[in-house]
């Protein structure tokens, strides 16, 4: 696990202790034994510790837009507003007042979102690839991209959950190996959804019939989303794009490689149990990739040989060299061992959590479920050679 992601969930749980001991330690009076204590210790946390603590493990760590602390500063107000005694919460009464411009704001959103859908159904038609990636390459700034590429989701969705939307996509390099590809996760997901919706509309019936509703059919709505990330994940997780290679790591997060970016392909044989420092031994190398010739051996294509050769013979230099900290490394698939390694001749932006987080990174490891074919069909397009009879 990267360490930018082990802090944000170290945050999460640290954010989500907080303010559940808030909501209970708080008093509702302040004329009690402790007076205004709880509150003191409250204010210090919610306004000083947790965004010290987002700076520097969300922002600092994981190469974040500073803009994105007044995201912890808000959240910490409005639970203020509902933790404290109510002689202190009315002075976070403008997050009340705000109520009003974020629901015209969100309203609007709503409008654009419905008249985006409709003309981005419309149009993908006879898309032949990922509405996102075209959402993103309309602007420079990560801010525009991110946000761009949040509302291009949307209409990602329907295009991959609806299979005759998606009937012209690209055909796929491979399949990487993801828990979100598989039918047992597929099915369990969406008997979780339905169990959450039941469970919510039953929780808020009693007190309001159409809030459980909206309830209840907004996470039936996910459903959509669940279905486009299965079949993303199945059939379209790999392929090549206008020149770009398309990695998808369910429809969540995404990475777009421009070909010439690629410095190199290679099977992946480290270990990745290493420490930082340690190398890799050539022996390790040797054996791999003697079992990998061997199942080649059967195919009759001579360039298809020669490019895993070529390959292969660069294998020794590549990993007794590379003392990357695994843990550091953007590994995609699941599985003990990566076995394909993608070099960059410039960091690459991930975009994580459709478009809410963006790191750079200067490889990849991928696991495929035929990384032979992977590296053969990147080989014929960077340098094409003659097909033999």
């Amino acid at each position: 696990m990267r360490t930018s992601l082990k802090y944000r969930l170290l945050f999460l749980f640290i954010t989500i202790t907080c303010y559940y001991l808030g909501f209970n330690f708080i008093p509702e009076r302040t004329d009690t034994a402790l007076g205004l204590t709880p509150v003191i210790v409250a204010s210090v946390i919610y306004f000083a510790v947790l965004p010290v603590l987002y700076w520097f493990m969300i922002i600092k760590a994981g190469k974040q837009k500073a803009w994105k602390l007044l995201i912890i500063l808000s959240l910490s107000s409005t639970i203020a507003r509902y933790s404290y005694p109510e002689a202190i919460a009315q002075h976070f009464d403008f997050i009340l007042w705000l109520r009003y411009p974020i629901m015209a704001i969100l309203l609007i959103i709503e409008l654009y979102l419905i008249v985006i859908i409709v003309k981005s159904l419309w149009q993908a038609r006879n898309l032949s690839g990922d509405p996102r990636i075209g959402a993103i390459e309309k602007y420079d700034d990560d801010k525009k991209q991110g946000l761009a590429l949040t509302f291009a989701t949307e209409p990602a969705s329907w295009y991959y959950a609806i299979p005759r939307l998606s009937r012209k996509h690209i055909k796929s390099l491979d399949n990487i190996i993801l828990w979100s590809g598989k039918a047992w996760h597929f099915f369990m997901i969406s008997a979780l959804l339905v169990a959450i919706s039941i469970l919510g509309y039953q929780l808020l019936v009693d007190w309001s019939q159409t809030a459980a509703i909206m309830l209840a059919t907004f996470i039936l709505y996910s459903f959509i989303l669940l279905t486009a990330n299965y079949r993303l994940s199945r059939h379209h997780s790999l392929y090549i794009q206008d020149d770009k290679l398309i990695i998808n790591n369910s429809i969540f997060n995404f990475m777009v490689v421009p070909l010439d970016s690629i410095a190199s392909v290679s099977l992946n044989t480290s270990h990745e149990t290493v420490v930082e420092g340690s190398t890799t031994s050539v022996e390790d190398n040797t054996d791999l990739n003697t079992d990998i010739m061997a199942d080649i051996n059967t195919d009759t294509s001579t360039d298809t040989k020669a490019n895993v050769e070529t390959v292969n013979s660069d294998l020794s230099d590549d990993y007794v060299e590379d003392k990357t900290p695994t843990d550091e490394r953007l590994k995609i698939g699941r599985g003990k061992q990566h076995n394909i390694k993608i070099t960059f001749k410039q960091p690459i932006k991930y975009w994580g959590m459709m478009g809410s987080f963006v790191e750079s990174f200067d490889e990849v490891l991928l696991k495929v479920e035929q990384p032979t074919q992977v590296i053969n069909a990147l080989a014929q397009i960077n340098s094409p050679q003659p097909q033999v009879a």
